[in-house]
């Protein structure tokens, strides 16, 4: 079992998860922080919510009473972007990577797939009814 990340929006209290492993975004999360950081936009690793990962690796861990699921805990105490911040975001980010040819990875380089994942995210996101919508990735074990 590997970690990975998932793209999730959050309308109002409901949480709707991309559910497809990002695995590149995930092995590289460090080095897309510091290119975001670099270009003054969000930092990636402030939109990286750890309320599923923490509840799968701590057993002494519970949801609060009344809750079913990790996205419940996630929607009301996790760290979200607002949805149009995030879609800029993404897109500066994905621009800087193609322009600059960035690499990814000391043996193999793993560009094309950070590229194909960022791409799969903007459109999910994209695809989400605009006013209010906040997106985070959630990191998935």
């Amino acid at each position: 079992m590997s970690t990975v990340l998932w793209a999730n929006v959050l309308h109002g209290a409901d949480v709707k998860s991309e559910e497809t492993d990002r695995y590149a975004l995930y092995k590289h999360a460090d080095k897309l922080d510091a290119i975001t950081r670099q270009l003054g936009l969000p930092a990636f690793n402030e939109f990286c919510d750890t309320t599923d990962l923490r509840f799968n690796t701590d057993e002494d861990l519970q949801l609060p009473e009344g809750m079913t699921s990790t996205n419940e805990l996630m929607a009301r105490d996790g760290v979200w972007l607002e949805g149009t911040r995030a879609v800029e975001t993404l897109e500066r980010l994905l621009t800087h990577i193609r322009e600059h040819q960035v690499r990814f990875g000391l043996l193999s380089n793993q560009h094309d797939e950070v590229v194909s994942e960022l791409e799969e995210v903007i459109a999910f996101l994209r695809a989400e009814p605009g006013s209010g919508t906040k997106f985070n990735f959630s990191v998935v074990m």
